[in-house]
């Protein structure tokens, strides 16, 4: 089977002009379009894939945990949490940091995004490290570094998109980020703590076991939240797009029984999150015709073909994928990516070289969430120098230390993908 030239060709040029800044969903769609005109494809079949790509019952969980996430984030529970997760490890040598990593394990419970991590309890985190003599640098490492626990412990939206593309089970891909979400969060706490020991970050602050009740009792609820989520779709109680109506319930519970929410507040919420799933939507609508035309194609053949000749081991053909989505992620926005990506890959890894498609999905959304904070392009890093004001070149090198305890962490979980898959396959999925 013959390579398909002009296919390549324009996945190439694509990724170059969304790299050069050409807005992403324009530079796929023309992309997509250019590819039928030159096989002779009626253009109505562009326009049905787009009308139709989005009509998905599952999706609709996409701008429903959205906007669950931004509701967590205007009712100010994070304060609640963030006092509950510093008398849990606050005495820990690293503090604040310490507390960074676990109040992002509790909150990527409620978000399921990196960007809303750092958006929604970056400033407060930094602002308390700098207030208790934290480095700055180290401030803003840490917030960045922890908040790809976001996307990776459940509920999580690019575990959603992934489930989508790739036809895997959501329920099992959310229960697979548990063990790695944990994992990666020691790692960060182990990392924290050696550079605490070096820098002597110590904190004498007590707390009397009443104190802490009150602080637990406080964020409860809130910590609450996936094990409803979850343990919901577990039992088979509702579906991931229940799932994501009963979190946005559940916020809008919490926030007016935490009387930090009004119906003003709430309203410009609503629009603030329009906007966003509008916009979000027309890309993956674009998306998905991109990765049509890879089907019509026959790329994914091709691609098995090389692959195949190419590599006689699953595990070098894991190496290869870590180290190209990465690079990749670093510079290419990470739903577009999987819509890329994913159609491609999928088959690939699970018919040529047996690997588990959860397993599969909870290693690329990793490596994708790297890419957020990862020069030159990680939108994380921009999000950040809009927080604190700094140049793009400081927040990079304040983060590039923190990516020794990821990359260990991707490894193991790439290496052992018992540590993704023995909850899901404990529960049958």
């Amino acid at each position: 089977m013959g390579i398909d030239i002009l296919l390549i060709n324009l996945i190439i040029v694509t990724l170059i002009v969304i790299i050069l800044g050409f807005p992403i969903s324009f530079c796929l769609g023309v992309g997509a379009v250019f590819y039928l005109i030159a096989n002779d494809f009626p253009l109505s079949q562009a326009v049905s894939k787009l009308v139709f790509s989005v009509q998905s019952y599952t999706m609709l969980a996409i701008p429903l945990f959205m906007l669950a996430g931004r509701l967590m984030n205007e009712s100010k529970i994070t304060d609640r949490i963030f006092d509950f997760a510093n008398m849990l490890v606050g005495r820990v040598p690293g503090g604040l940091g310490q507390v960074n990593v676990v109040l992002s394990l509790i909150f990527s419970g409620m978000s399921g995004s990196a960007l809303a991590d750092v958006g929604g309890i970056g400033a407060m985190e930094i602002k308390a490290m700098k207030d208790k003599g934290y480095d700055e640098d180290f401030s803003v490492g840490i917030t960045l570094a922890s908040s790809v626990i976001g996307p990776i412990f459940p509920p999580s939206i690019p575990m959603v998109l992934f489930g989508i593309i790739a036809e895997v089970s959501i329920t099992g891909l959310f229960l697979g980020g548990i063990l790695p979400g944990i994992l990666i969060s020691l790692m960060l706490m182990i990392y924290v703590f050696f550079v605490a020991r070096r820098k002597k970050y110590y904190t004498s602050e007590t707390y009397t076991f009443k104190q802490f009740a009150i602080a637990f009792l406080r964020a409860f609820p809130a910590i609450l939240t996936p094990v409803i989520i979850v343990g919901g779709m577990t039992f088979g109680i509702f579906s991931p797009t229940e799932a994501a109506t009963v979190s946005v319930l559940y916020a809008i519970f919490l926030s007016f029984i935490y009387r930090e929410l009004n119906f003003k507040t709430l309203w410009k919420v609503l629009e603030e999150v329009t906007i966003s799933v509008s916009k979000l939507m027309f890309i993956i609508a674009n998306a998905l015709l991109f990765g049509w035309i890879l089907t019509v194609g026959e790329l994914t053949q091709q691609l098995s073909s090389v692959l195949t000749a190419a590599f006689d081991s699953p595990y070098m053909f894991l190496l290869l994928l870590n180290v190209a989505l990465l690079i990749l992620g670093a510079i290419i926005e990470n739903a577009i990516l999987l819509y890329i990506l994913a159609p491609m890959i999928a088959p690939i890894a699970q018919q040529v070289f047996g690997i588990d498609p959860i397993h599969l999905g909870v290693v690329m959304v990793f490596n994708i969430m790297i890419g957020q904070f990862t020069p030159p392009m990680g939108l994380s890093l921009f999000l950040m120098r809009d927080i604190t004001g700094h140049s793009l070149v400081r927040i990079s090198k304040a983060v590039l230390p923190f990516l020794v305890p990821l990359i260990i962490g991707l490894l193991i979980i790439t290496y052992i993908p018992i540590i993704v898959t023995f909850i899901p396959r404990a529960l049958g999925f």
